[in-house]
């Protein structure tokens, strides 16, 4: 309460000002005042073109500076979000109306034709029009092979990509051999591998995994070391027990299944067959190759590719047979057509972004009270204690928050939690015959096996007081108790709050895990909201069982030490927040043992420095690891192969000991819709691929919906990962400003720059940190 009034009284301070300072007439024009947000990056941005960028901060500086097609704001109801027409005046799908669908391979299955009116008084910052030839030209260079853009991914493949995208793409490959992934190992009369090709079984290149550090975990990727940057190479008697070797070790798959083999010659793609057309000065087509919907094509939308040209050419610079430019790698190399025009530049110091006055959207009537900030200005600050200091001086107007903080801070006014989609996990090897050999390996007499119990290691997940944990040992992250949080929505694109996590079905798969029974006329809420995860005294009788049984089956023997090694990261040393965590785990399962069998037996030993940890668990080479999943929050059904679908996954954590491919679910359900439930039994693997995109259940949304949380609250009913919290992003902002809501939504964040007003004038924010000392309170 005194911190909420002491907030009321800043606002009340800050009305009182601005009416005092009108009243003098002091010439405070409101409309012409000068509001600066000032922020800071840890590192500078080092290339902000469309088409090549890289790094987060290149993007954070382009979200100023330029302008996509779409955009989301905050509906009228101050919840939902709302599309926004921008650079486009208007985009339809004409498909159906469209008559040349035959030339661009456009089926009911295949393709879709997005007529685009662009903005007509959309322009650079120099006054230059922005029309359609911008866009076709623009798109050329992106795709252009000559250049090989990082960017041009994004329109070559998946599903916003361009009909013909990917053979301009790869012109300067015509009449070499094409290569498409082995179907089986016997068709062919040759195979090939590739180490710097993206593999589906990897999920990336083997360069990639070799350079990261893997082949210290996975000796068979060594060999291919030499290889790199050798191209499509043939599998011979001589190298093909190194793939067998590979696949054996990393995936468990045949040798074939990371081979390619030839499929044709490439042959040449003329723009004129590409799928981005030109209508008139202000009309274009995009023609995509699958059959996008709306709001995947807004939200493609959301990003742009125009670049100005004569910028563009004049940086341009050949090597080789590559050419490249430097367009957006300083302010003199570089037009805006955001809100915002970069003003000034200076690498590793601040840059400074001010009022686009050619933007359309201060004199179109449609962006009324948005846009208030005039000025943004960065400053490259690397040291967080730094950051916090100038946040608390008035000279940042938000600061991120570390967990040592919270302690703080965590009763701030001005804290914004913010939800991520990841949820992490305690991941165990439970194969018995591996945490043997891990025994073995650690040759300290300490007994590891005991994890091949199932009910040992429900024990640790009831014997966690999750609350706890993440107030103590996280930067605030909250507890979870299933796999999925809030985040994931099931059906986006036609309702804003298909929030999965609210639905009836959701709610059962929590109560589900925990055995908490339930009918029609049960209050879900409510039941929900008991739920903590936390139970010592049926931790305890768990242990106790586990004792007995392990005993009787010769897996632990009277007395022994139960160590158990937990990787928490890749990184060289543990964090302070890593050190909690492991003396946490310590305490709780020492409560939860006391007057069992394993009373004092039990110690986690948390380490750090294994890039390859998530594998290394799934093979059985560690007995525990931390480790989190998370992304594809409009796509849960696809999120559950994550744990179900090697094939998706790449490899399955949870998979040691356990085999989804193998392991059965009972689910009973009226799938025909005729009224009759039928009692269905099929693998977590079937089940997963049933309901993803394109599956047998995928038009079924009721169906879905049962199925996935029944899958969900199965995985973790296996207990081979225990979920324990949902990953969070804690942040200050300032006194100076109102964030457009401070209720975290997943299109529009807070509502960004668009909808940030202030509370004070550049001036009057000043004055006031002055009569505040210099220094501002915001515990």
């Amino acid at each position: 309460m005194r911190k909420m009034l002491k907030r009321v009284l800043v606002l009340a301070m800050a009305a009182a000002m601005t009416l005092s300072l009108a009243a003098c007439g002091g010439g405070n024009d409101k409309e012409n005042a000068s509001y600066t947000y000032n922020v800071y990056m840890e590192a500078s941005p080092t290339n902000w073109n469309p088409h090549t960028w890289e790094l987060n901060a290149d993007d954070e500086i382009m979200s100023y500076i330029e302008m996509g097609l779409v955009d989301v704001q905050i509906a009228e109801d101050g919840v939902n979000f709302e599309w926004v027409m921008e650079m486009a005046e208007d985009i339809n799908d004409i498909t159906a109306t469209y008559a040349d669908k035959e030339k661009w391979g456009i089926t009911e299955d295949a393709g879709r034709v997005w007529e685009i009116k662009l903005n007509k008084n959309a322009q650079w910052a120099d006054g230059t029009a922005i029309n359609a030839d911008t866009y076709v030209y623009s798109m050329q260079q992106l795709l252009s092979s000559e250049m090989k853009n990082y960017r041009a991914g994004n329109y070559v493949t998946g599903d916003s990509s361009i009909v013909g995208a990917e053979g301009y793409f790869n012109n300067d490959k015509v009449g070499q051999t094409k290569y498409a992934p082995a179907a089986d190992g016997t068709s062919a009369p040759k195979y090939f591998f590739n180490v710097d090709e993206v593999n589906s079984l990897l999920g990336d290149t083997l360069t990639a995994y070799i350079e990261a550090g893997y082949a210290a975990s996975y000796p068979s990727m060594a060999p291919f070391e030499e290889y790199i940057g050798k191209g499509y190479v043939e599998v011979t008697a001589d190298n093909k027990a190194i793939v067998e070797a590979l696949m054996a070790e990393t995936c468990g798959t045949e040798w074939w299944t990371f081979c390619f083999v030839e499929d044709g010659v490439v042959e040449e793609t003329k723009w004129e067959d590409v799928g981005l057309v030109k209508v008139d000065d202000y009309t274009i087509l995009y023609i995509t190759n699958l059959p996008i919907d709306e709001f995947n094509f807004f939200t493609a939308c959301t990003s742009n590719w125009i670049v100005y040209k004569d910028l563009y050419e004049a940086g341009k610079s050949t090597s080789g047979n590559l050419t490249a430019t430097d367009y957006g790698t300083s302010a003199e190399k570089y037009m805006s057509y955001g809100p915002y025009k970069l003003a000034s530049f200076e690498t590793d110091k601040q840059f400074v972004l001010e009022k686009n006055d050619k933007w359309y959207g201060y004199t179109d009537g449609k962006h009324k009270d948005q846009y208030q900030t005039t000025k943004v200005v960065y400053q490259i600050v690397a040291d967080h204690n730094t950051q916090l200091q100038l946040f608390n001086q008035g000279k940042l107007d938000s600061v991120s928050l570390s967990a040592d903080d919270m302690a703080t801070y965590k009763m701030s006014d001005y804290l914004l939690q913010t939800d991520q989609t990841y949820t992490f996990r305690w991941i165990f090897a439970t194969d018995l015959e591996a945490l043997k050999a891990l025994e073995t390996e650690a040759n300290d007499g300490s007994n590891k096996r005991v994890l091949s119990y199932d009910d040992f290691r429900k024990a640790i997940s009831y014997s966690m007081d999750r609350a706890k944990f993440c107030t103590e040992a996280t930067s605030a992250y909250k507890p979870a108790f299933v796999l999925l949080n809030s985040l994931y929505y099931y059906n986006i694109a036609e309702d804003t709050n298909s929030i999965y996590r609210n639905t009836d079905e959701a709610k059962q798969a929590i109560l589900n895990v925990y055995d908490v029974k339930y009918d029609e006329n049960t209050d879900l809420d409510a039941e929900v909201a008991k739920i903590t995860g936390y139970d010592v005294e049926a931790a305890k009788k768990l242990f106790q069982s586990v004792y007995e049984q392990a005993k009787a089956d010769g897996n632990y023997t009277d007395g022994q030490a139960i160590v158990i090694r937990c990787c928490a990261s890749a990184a060289s040393d543990l964090s302070a927040e890593d050190k909690t965590q492991e003396t946490l785990m310590n305490e709780f399962v020492a409560a939860a043992t006391k007057g069992t069998g394993f009373e004092g037996k039990i110690t986690f030993k948390f380490e750090s420095g294994r890039p390859a940890r998530y594998d290394d668990v799934a093979s059985g080479k560690i007995e525990m690891i931390r480790g989190a999943w998370g992304g594809a929050a409009f796509y849960p059904f696809n999120a559950m192969r994550c744990y179900t679908d090697e094939t998706y996954a790449g490899t399955i954590h949870e998979s040691c000991g356990w085999d989804p491919t193998k392991a059965t679910i009972d689910i009973t359900f009226d799938f025909d819709g005729d009224g009759k439930a039928e009692t269905v039994t099929d693998t977590y693997f079937n089940w997963s691929q049933a309901i993803a995109a394109g599956g047998k259940l995928s038009e079924n949304m009721a169906a879905r919906l049962y199925v996935l949380a029944t899958v969900e609250a199965s995985v973790v009913k296996e207990y081979q990962c225990i979920p324990w919290a949902s990953e969070t992003a804690c942040s200050l902002y300032s006194m100076k400003q109102e964030m457009g809501t401070t209720q975290y939504n997943i299109m529009y964040g807070y509502g960004g720059i668009r909808h940030m007003t202030y509370n004070y004038t550049d001036a009057e924010w000043e004055k006031f940190v002055a009569e505040e000392g210099g220094t501002l309170s915001y515990e």
